[in-house]
């Protein structure tokens, strides 16, 4: 498991609510319950909320998905996994030579059995002037984000079915040879996709900059 802290990038860790003075000029409309709860289980990534002694507040369908995963490559005997709970006390660490910079600790968090990758990014998160802040845990499965970014890239370059079974496999990290044996073709094959994959791509990258030359000029 490799870690990192880096300050994140927005001014506090503080939450703010959004202005709901239906007078003021700039009120953020109500937002019910059952939507914020239907956001929370829909979004992809893992989402945990942790005390500072590592219980479980609340955690989306995404996040008990991949902590049953992670449980199994590595048994724990609280319901926080190892690995994830290791970053959250490197955050904890981080208040006495960061107290004062809000801190984003980040991590890659790899199973055993399957190979599947994971990155784990933790940082404090205040809810209602609370004393004891708690911690919020964002689990993104990589292998996951790689296939939608391929997917997404799959129409952006408009690929034909099999150049898109290569590129998808590509993009997850397997060989030429790997994607040749099971896609069950030849490796000179694969790489003939591949070739009309970065042609179709160099093709919508000189569209795009010709078009944003135009704009600017």
């Amino acid at each position: 498991m490799t870690v990192k802290c880096s300050p994140t990038k927005y001014a506090a860790l503080k939450q703010v609510p959004p202005n709901r003075d239906p007078e003021h000029p700039c009120a953020a409309p109500s937002v019910p319950i059952a939507v914020e709860s239907a956001i929370l289980n829909h979004w992809p990534d893992g989402i945990l909320v942790l005390t500072q002694t590592g219980q479980w507040v609340h955690g989306n369908s995404a996040a008990r998905r991949i902590c049953d995963r992670i449980g199994q490559d590595q048994p724990s005997t609280s319901k926080v996994p190892r690995g994830i709970w290791q970053a959250c006390q490197i955050l904890a660490q981080s208040r006495k030579n960061f107290s004062k910079t809000p801190i984003t600790v980040e991590s890659e968090f790899r199973l055993k059995h399957s190979n599947d990758s994971f990155r784990i990014r933790a940082r404090w998160m205040n809810v209602d002037n609370k004393t004891h802040p708690y911690i919020l845990v964002i689990l993104e499965n990589q292998k996951r984000s790689k296939q939608n970014l391929a997917t997404t890239e799959v129409i952006q370059y408009d690929l034909s079915p099999r150049e898109a079974d290569v590129w998808i496999l590509h993009r997850i990290g397997a060989t030429y040879q790997e994607i040749a044996d099971r896609l069950y073709i030849a490796v000179n094959t694969v790489k003939k996709h591949m070739k009309n994959v970065h042609a179709k791509q160099n093709l919508v990258s000189l569209i795009e900059d010709s078009f944003v030359d135009t704009l600017a000029s």
